[in-house]
Formats: C-alpha cells, sequence, structure tokens
C-alpha cells in the first residue's frame, strides 16, 4: 500500500488514486504504516522553501486559525 494516496477522489480532486471510501475503510492503518514520513516530508519541503521555516512555523501559531473538520 502506498504510504499516503497524493489524492482522493471527492476530497483532494474530481479523480484520484483512491476513493474517499476506500481512504476511511483504511485510514488508520495507512496512517500507522506511514509512520512520521508525511512529518519527515512535510519538513523537508518547508525547510527547502523558506528560508526561515521557524519564523513562519511561530507565526501560524501565532494566527492560530482553527482547522476545517
Amino acid at each position: 500500500m502506498h504510504c499516503l494516496p497524493a489524492d482522493i477522489s471527492g476530497v483532494s480532486c474530481k479523480e484520484g488514486e483512491v476513493t474517499e471510501g476506500v481512504f476511511e475503510k483504511y485510514r488508520i492503518a495507512t496512517y500507522k504504516e506511514a509512520s512520521w514520513k508525511p512529518y519527515i516530508i512535510a519538513a523537508m519541503i518547508l525547510s527547502r522553501k523558506y528560508a526561515k521555516p521557524g519564523a513562519l512555523l511561530e507565526q501560524l501559531l501565532k494566527e492560530a486559525q482553527e482547522r476545517v473538520k
């Protein structure tokens, strides 16, 4: 199984790698399999894209916008 599907039909795009139902069915197992990989990938992207990633994270925490459920 792919560690994390890039596109979920009806969630992140019109037609993705998996349907929303299939993703939900295997969501917990997928997250467990992925372990820390998403966080490491996100950290790598953040540190490459921004000169001061720490300042950006502090700004995001300061703004404290709630996530959409």
